[in-house]
C-alpha cells in the first residue's frame, strides 16, 4: 500500500500528467456548460395592500394581523395568478406561445402554451410577508420580462374585474328583490290602512289614548260626585252661608236696619198712626219683604247648582262607562293592529336592508382600483439562470483536479517507483542506511533526472 509521503511524491513527480489530464477534464466541462442551452429568469414583485378599506362601508375591515388571515389571502392571490383566467389571457396575448412549433390548431397551441407557462413560472412568498415574488424562466432575456410583466398586468386587470364582476352580479340579484320586497311592503301598508279606515282607528297607540281617557272620566266623575253632595247638602236652604255672603241680601239687610233704626227714632216722637211713623213702617216692611225675596231667590240658585252638579256627575258616569265599554270592543281590534302594524315593520325592515346591500353592490361594481399593486418591473437579466456558468468552471474545476489526481495515482499503483526512505524500507524490508535525494544536480524543475532512495 502506498504511503501518503510516496503519494505526495509520485504526485509532485507526475505533475505534467496531473496538468494534462486536468486541463482536458476542465475544458470537456466547460465546453459542455458553455454549450448547453441557456435560459434566463426575470423576476418581479407584487405587494398586496391588507390594509385597504372598503370604499362603500366605513366600517370595513382593517388590514388583520392575523397570521392565518394573512397566508389565506396571499395564498389566494397566488392562486389568482396561476389560473387560467390569468394565464389564457398571457398565452393568447404572447406570440411566443402561438407558434406552429406548440400544435396545430389554436386550442392546442394554448394548452400546451398554458403547461409551459404554469411549468415556467415560479411563486413564492415569505412568511409573515404581504409580499408576493414571482419569477419566469424563458429562453431569452427580453421574453422572460416581456411575459412576466405581461403576468402582472394581467392579474392587476383580472384581479379588478372579479371583484367588479361579482358586484354586478349582486346588484343585479338584489334590484331584483327590492322591486319584491318593496311590493310586499305596499301591500302590507295598505292592509294596515285599510284596517285602520274599517274601525275608525287614528294612529296605533289607540289602547292608550283609550286607558289615558278613562283615566281622566275616573277623575272627573270623582270630582263631580263631590261637587254634587256638597251642592246638594246646600240645595233649599236660606241660612247657607252662600245666602248670607250674596250682594244684594247684604245690601236689603243693611238697609233693613238702616229702616229699623229710623223707626225706632221716630216712634219716640211719633204716635202709631203718625203719618211719617206710617211711612216709615211701610218702607221697613218693603224692605224686610225685598230681602226675604232676594233669600228665597239665592237658595234657588244653590237649588239649580245641586241639580247641575248631579246632572254632571251622571253625564261623567255615562261617558266613563261608554268609554269603558269600547276599551273593551278595542282590545281584539288592538291586537290584529299590532299584528299588522308589525307586518309592515318586518317589511319596511327587510325592504331597507336589500335597498342598502343593493347601493353597496352598485358601489362595489364600480370599483377600479385593485388591493395589490406591483413593486418593481422585471427587467430582462444581464446572467442566464440556466446553465449557471459559475458552478460550471467550478465544477470543471474540481473534476479537472480530481480527473489528474486519479491519473497519477492510478500510474503510480500500476509502476510503483521507490520515493522516500519509508516506502523504500517498507518496499524491500531492509533498513535504509544512506538518503542521497536531497544532493542537487545541475538540473532542476520538471526535466531533473529521477533520485532514487538506496537501501
Amino acid at each position: 500500500m502506498i504511503s501518503f509521503a510516496d503519494l505526495i511524491s509520485a504526485i509532485r513527480h507526475r505533475i505534467r500528467l496531473v496538468l494534462l489530464v486536468g486541463g482536458v477534464v476542465f475544458l470537456a466541462i466547460a465546453a459542455l456548460g458553455f454549450t448547453r442551452p441557456r435560459a434566463y429568469t426575470a423576476t418581479s414583485s407584487i405587494l398586496v395592500d391588507l390594509t385597504e378599506r372598503d370604499p362603500v362601508s366605513a366600517n370595513s375591515a382593517n388590514g388583520s394581523d392575523n397570521s392565518s388571515v394573512l397566508e389565506s389571502v396571499i395564498g389566494t392571490q397566488q392562486d389568482i395568478i396561476r389560473s387560467d383566467a390569468v394565464l389564457s389571457d398571457v398565452v393568447q396575448r404572447s406570440p411566443q406561445f402561438q407558434s406552429a412549433a406548440l400544435g396545430d390548431t389554436p386550442t392546442e397551441r394554448n394548452q400546451n402554451g398554458l403547461t409551459m407557462l404554469r411549468r415556467d413560472l415560479a411563486i413564492s412568498s415569505e412568511k409573515g410577508s404581504n409580499v408576493i415574488r414571482l419569477s419566469l424562466t424563458a429562453k431569452s432575456p427580453e421574453a422572460a420580462a416581456k411575459t412576466l410583466n405581461l403576468i402582472v398586468d394581467t392579474f392587476l386587470t383580472k384581479q379588478v374585474t372579479l371583484r367588479s364582476g361579482n358586484a354586478r352580479g349582486n346588484a343585479k340579484w338584489y334590484d331584483a328583490r327590492t322591486r319584491d320586497v318593496r311590493d310586499r311592503l305596499e301591500a302590507a301598508q295598505s292592509r294596515l290602512s285599510d284596517f285602520q279606515r274599517q274601525h275608525g282607528i287614528v294612529g296605533m297607540n289607540r289602547m292608550d289614548v283609550e286607558a289615558d281617557r278613562v283615566r281622566n272620566l275616573s277623575t272627573e266623575l270623582v270630582a263631580a260626585q263631590a261637587a254634587a253632595a256638597v251642592a246638594q247638602s246646600k240645595s233649599g236652604s236660606t241660612a247657607q252661608p252662600e245666602v248670607a255672603q250674596s250682594t244684594i241680601v247684604q245690601d236689603l239687610q243693611r238697609e233693613s236696619g238702616l229702616q229699623a233704626g229710623k223707626v225706632a227714632e221716630l216712634s219716640k216722637t211719633l204716635g202709631p198712626n203718625h203719618p211719617d211713623m206710617l211711612a216709615a213702617n211701610a218702607q221697613l216692611a218693603a224692605l224686610r219683604g225685598q230681602l226675604a225675596s232676594a233669600r228665597s231667590v239665592q237658595a234657588q240658585a244653590l237649588t239649580a247648582a245641586s241639580s247641575a252638579a248631579g246632572r254632571r256627575e251622571s253625564s261623567i258616569r255615562a261617558d266613563l262607562a261608554a268609554q269603558q265599554t269600547r276599551m273593551l270592543a278595542l282590545s281584539g281590534v288592538q291586537d290584529q293592529l299590532n299584528v299588522l302594524q308589525r307586518d309592515v315593520d318586518a317589511a319596511r325592515a327587510t325592504y331597507d336592508t336589500v335597498r342598502q346591500r343593493y347601493n353597496e353592490a352598485t358601489l362595489q361594481s364600480e370599483v377600479s382600483q385593485a388591493n395589490a399593486s406591483r413593486l418593481d418591473r422585471a427587467v430582462p437579466p444581464t446572467l442566464p439562470s440556466k446553465p449557471n456558468l459559475i458552478l460550471w468552471i467550478i465544477a470543471a474545476i474540481v473534476m479537472g483536479a480530481g480527473a489528474g489526481l486519479a491519473a497519477a495515482i492510478g500510474q503510480e499503483m500500476l509502476a510503483p517507483r521507490l520515493r522516500t526512505p519509508s516506502g523504500t524500507a517498507s518496499a524491500l524490508d531492509l533498513d535504509v542506511i544512506a538518503d542521497m535525494t536531497d544532493i542537487k544536480s545541475g538540473t532542476t524543475g520538471w526535466r531533473a533526472p529521477r533520485k532514487e532512495a538506496m537501501a
